[in-house]
């Protein structure tokens, strides 16, 4: 009898666990970035790499690279766990959330959504003669002078380089990321 009692009392106690984890797969699932931005974020990492910025560009050696997002972030955390505990050139690399397009001068690498389009005349304007490569999604971003558009290509996230805004931001974007662009231009 105390064998059927405990057995029973087991198996509710695995089904409730069951209920509570499956629970709290759902809830993790809608919180989880796409895989669309989980590549991205894994880009912009890879980004800094391959990036050469101007030795003013830091208040000394041991200065961090900044990664900003302005305004909307698609990535959650994700753009957190990628650049975590990671060092790129004895660099710590950080991410901020930018508020306001005067922060993105404070910044090496500035990515701006999709939805965020309206923001772009001013973002260029204020990081127009800092060393700020620009990471966008839109058509009106690489049209407007945006130096890396990510673009979709299938199921597949590419992107787009134009050397000339990082050339006038004294950038030096290394050959082993052109190779691997889906375009490589220079825009007036």
């Amino acid at each position: 009898m105390m064998t059927r009692t405990r057995s029973s009392a087991v198996g509710a106690v695995a089904v409730l666990l069951a209920v509570v984890l499956l629970a709290a797969q759902g809830a993790h699932a809608a919180e989880a970035v796409s895989k669309e931005y989980q590549i991205k974020a894994a880009f912009l990492y890879n980004f800094a790499k391959f990036v050469e910025w101007p030795p003013a560009s830091f208040a000394d050696a041991s200065s961090p690279i900044i990664i900003g997002v302005l305004g909307q972030n698609p990535f959650g955390g994700e753009l957190e766990q990628v650049v975590k505990d990671r060092k790129i050139n004895g660099r710590d690399v950080l991410i901020k959330t930018l508020e306001t397009v005067e922060q993105a001068a404070s910044v090496q690498i500035v990515f701006l959504a999709a939805g965020e389009d309206a923001r772009i005349p001013k973002l260029l304007a204020a990081v127009s003669d800092k060393a700020v490569l620009t990471v966008g999604e839109s058509d009106a971003f690489a049209s407007q002078g945006g130096a890396i558009r990510f673009v979709l290509d299938g199921d597949k996230v590419r992107f787009r380089i134009n050397l000339t805004p990082a050339d006038r931001a004294h950038l030096k974007i290394g050959g082993q990321l052109q190779q691997l662009a889906k375009q490589v231009e220079r825009s007036p």
